[in-house]
């Protein structure tokens, strides 16, 4: 098993992973149309504050996903596809943060674009070829490695979407790329140009726990909750599952309150426990509100469950 994200088991409670996109509406009122108003609206006291509170050892979080905008500066999109990235450098901020509070941070980024913006997938020379896609990875790769360079340090992993055999996909806008696109010894260095022990994770899919490449550190792992139990997680990375806890993974539909959690707290808690006597992580994905505040209920129910997990000390011996 790789070393890079042996930190996963040995910390005491869970992650948490927010989508935090262009389309993210508010609790109350009208949504914000103009990215860069909204993005420089968020909250980044009342994030961090919840974000400490629930007890989360690590945050994943999205630079952007198939929006046309990322909350991330990145000199190579601008000279491509110029007013993509916003003003402020949101997750760039929010690494700096919680890294700051002792904890870590992942970014969030799709390794294709295929259900991008035509902006976007014109300057990334996406549909140049149906299955070749091998200009679009050259690209993309100084793309990577831009964010890369930059977060340094501060990205102490990185959980890739979108590593689809399109075929498999049926809701795919084409369908005729797969795997085979990525030179995975180019990739992996791309994405550890600014960190060497960065953590890499490649997702296949929901409910597909399955690793693309052998030498990723730990698994991508989305699925429903409890759909896997953690003795049928598959060995040989550090095993780690990624679900929902409230909003179907984003609050996108239209503007007002975040439903409550889908599963008890109770429930929550005993399958988290399962996962570290297996020495498998779990993230939770809760969902985030425009101006940056997470699910109230949500928040309180992991703050729960961080209190209740300090209490079996021996699940982390």
């Amino acid at each position: 098993m790789s070393g890079n994200a042996i930190w996963m088991k040995e910390v005491k409670h869970f992650g948490v992973m927010v989508h935090y996109l262009s389309h993210t509406q508010p609790r109350s009122g009208e949504h914000e149309q103009d990215f860069n108003r909204m993005i420089d609206k968020f909250d980044m006291e009342t994030f961090m504050e919840q974000f400490n509170h629930s007890g989360a050892d690590w945050l994943i979080f999205t630079l952007g996903q198939n929006t046309g905008y990322y909350c991330s500066y990145n000199k190579y999109l601008e000279s491509i596809a110029p007013g993509c990235c916003s003003r402020r450098d949101l997750a760039l901020e929010l690494a700096v943060r919680v890294k700051e509070s002792g904890n870590k941070f992942i970014a969030y980024l799709p390794t294709e674009v295929d259900a991008n913006v035509e902006k976007l997938r014109e300057a990334f020379g996406w549909d140049l070829h149906p299955s070749d896609k091998s200009e679009f990875m050259k690209k993309y790769m100084i793309f990577v490695k831009e964010y890369s360079d930059k977060f340094g340090r501060l990205a102490d992993g990185w959980w890739f979407d979108g590593c689809y055999n399109a075929a498999e996909k049926s809701f795919l806008r084409t369908r005729e790329w797969d795997n085979t696109r990525f030179d995975r010894d180019l990739w992996f260095a791309a994405v550890r140009s600014g960190n060497s022990e960065a953590a890499i994770s490649m997702c296949p899919g929901a409910n597909s726990m399955n690793y693309v490449f052998d030498t990723e550190d730990f698994l991508a792992g989305e699925a429903d909750f409890g759909k896997y139990p953690p003795e049928e997680l598959p060995t040989g990375m550090q095993p780690h599952v990624l679900f929902w806890l409230d909003c179907s993974w984003g609050h996108w539909d239209a503007p007002g309150e975040i439903v409550p959690p889908k599963v008890s707290e109770d429930e929550l808690y005993e399958y988290i426990v399962a996962c570290k006597m297996r020495g498998a992580a779990a993230t939770i994905n809760i969902g985030i509100y425009e101006d940056g505040s997470m699910a109230e209920k949500s928040v309180e129910m992991l703050h729960r469950v961080s209190k209740r997990l300090d209490e079996r000390k021996e699940i982390f011996e």
